[in-house]
């Protein structure tokens, strides 16, 4: 595993991140701000997807990936897989077009993917760094 090709990886699912829930800042700040939830899924996202850019940015200037960052990237995996997961069923059950329906499956699909792939570099990481 190369530091450039996590770096990407890293970079993509950030990017992929701001793309999902930048334009749900703005339920941090009405009616749905008082729901912890709300805090959980939009502002633990995008604090993820700053701490991915910023290992993104690390990886790619020839550091080694650290515990730290295997640790971010579980912890986005987990997130990931939470809050998309309680999403699509929430979504599936409520009484919404097929189209809308459709597209957050879709984003729950891509999103939990960008977090299992990430999740994978980390428990890499972990299984190289052990002695035989």
């Amino acid at each position: 595993m190369t530091g450039r090709r996590v770096a990407w990886w890293a970079a993509a699912a950030a990017g992929w991140t701001f793309i999902a829930w930048g334009n749900r800042i703005g339920l941090l700040t009405g009616d749905e701000a008082s729901d912890p939830w709300t805090w959980v899924r939009v502002g633990g996202s995008l604090l993820f997807g700053v701490a991915l850019a910023v290992i993104a940015v690390v990886l790619w200037r020839g550091k080694p990936l650290v515990r730290w960052m295997a640790g971010v990237f579980v912890g986005f995996g987990i997130l990931m897989l939470v809050v998309w997961l309680r999403s699509a069923f929430s979504v599936l059950g409520d009484d919404e077009s097929v189209a809308f329906k459709v597209v957050h499956v879709v984003l729950a699909a891509i999103s939990i993917g960008f977090g299992l792939i990430m999740a994978r570099f980390a428990v890499q990481q972990h299984i190289a760094r052990k002695p035989d």
